[in-house]
């Protein structure tokens, strides 16, 4: 059993489809501490001038976990996201096919963070033709642990034999490292050439939001590209 477990982040990158797609479960690691300015709550698109960083404001009550994190909706910041969307990549080939889903996302307007993350990484699923069964981790028993303890747990009420997980993870797992092994938990990094493709707006970008590869090369050839990702 081939089980991901990663942070719910916004408008994730490729990478992030590509650890779903390789899983049979993958979980979402909603009940650790949120972390300001991270991309849970932000991440980057390309326009004309390079990088631009979108980020989603929150309603700071730290400390607090991923699944406990409030959307402020004092300023319409749903309108001024889909506005530079719209703006840097309305000339893409497939911006017609894909942008009214990306703008749905927004419509219901979600209460919490997590919730919002989730929608779009399941929409972006669905259209993508990525099927997994997705879990969160705060339904799973796992709460009051910490670090490899806390994963482990979750994979072995996964029943799984393998595990994929992040590159900055290798820092607290190496240290016990016997945890997986005892396990007999075989062990992935999210480790990759990043694919290069036709862009908008001049040289290649690498590491942004998995929208600036379906934007340019549609569903069907942003599907095939995180799919036939080397691990």
């Amino acid at each position: 059993m081939k089980v991901s477990i990663f942070q719910p982040t916004y408008l994730s990158w490729l990478g992030f489809y590509k650890a779903i797609a390789w899983a049979d479960k993958f979980i979402f690691l909603d009940d650790v501490q949120f972390e300001n300015h991270s991309w849970q709550s932000r991440n980057r698109i390309k326009s004309a001038a390079g990088e631009l960083v979108l980020t989603v404001p929150i309603i700071r009550n730290f400390p607090q976990n991923i699944n406990q994190v409030k959307i402020n909706y004092s300023r319409d910041w749903t309108k001024d996201h889909l506005k530079s969307i719209r703006m840097n990549y309305s000339r893409a080939n497939f911006f017609k096919e894909f942008f009214p889903l990306l703008e749905s996302f927004y419509e219901t307007k979600p209460a919490g963070l997590l919730e919002l993350n989730v929608e779009i990484v399941k929409g972006i699923c669905k259209f993508l033709d990525i099927k997994t069964d997705f879990y969160f981790s705060s339904d799973l028993g796992a709460g009051d642990l910490q670090k490899n303890k806390k994963i482990v747990a979750i994979l072995k009420k996964m029943e799984a034999s393998q595990y994929l997980y992040a590159e900055g993870a290798w820092g607290y797992m190496e240290k016990e490292i016997d945890l997986y092994r005892n396990n007999k938990i075989q062990l992935t990094p999210l480790k990759f050439i990043h694919p290069v493709y036709n862009q908008l707006h001049g040289e290649f970008i690498p590491y942004l939001s998995v929208i600036d590869l379906i934007f340019n090369r549609g569903q069907a050839g942003a599907s095939a590209i995180i799919k036939n990702i080397k691990l």
